[in-house]
């Protein structure tokens, strides 16, 4: 039977010092990028994928959560316009994209429009500073979360 190990019988193992708050930020900024690059990677990949589909793959209903492949990708970039529309100042409340003067009508449309709206985002994300990134928007009147943790959920 083997030996077993008590608390405090590893060796110890220095931890480097926490780095600086500036630091902390600037790797948010940094790893926030990275997640709207990799999110507009991922998007253009599904849409791409999606076009291999037949049109009646395409409209299937009853197979996804938002029926079919059509109504899902609307509703993907429904998501992604409206949380960066909140994180702007502009809550949309329950509208849709498409109340707002959008055109999703077909794959090539939701294509053109995520391609632009990840432009969007990148555009967004990047021109916030540190205490943007930091600030507490309210998603409630008793709820409030920083901008980076609703950037990060959404991408």
């Amino acid at each position: 039977m083997a030996a077993r190990l008590r608390i405090g019988d590893a060796p110890r193992v220095p931890v480097p010092p926490r780095p600086s708050r500036e630091i902390d930020q600037q790797v948010k900024a940094d790893t926030l990028l990275a997640f709207v690059g990799y999110h507009a990677w991922a998007n253009d990949r599904i849409l791409t994928t999606a076009a291999g589909l037949s049109d009646e793959e395409f409209l299937a209903t009853g197979k996804l959560d938002h029926d079919s492949v059509f109504q899902t990708l609307r509703h993907l970039m429904d998501v992604d316009w409206s949380w960066r529309e909140f994180c702007i100042g502009h809550n949309v409340g329950d509208t849709c994209l498409w109340d707002h003067g959008f055109v999703l009508d077909d794959l090539p449309t939701i294509h053109a429009f995520c391609l632009d709206e990840d432009k969007r985002f990148w555009k967004y994300v990047e021109s916030l500073d540190d205490v943007a990134l930091l600030e507490p928007l309210a998603t409630g009147p008793d709820f409030a979360v920083p901008r980076c943790l609703i950037l990060a959920h959404v991408r």
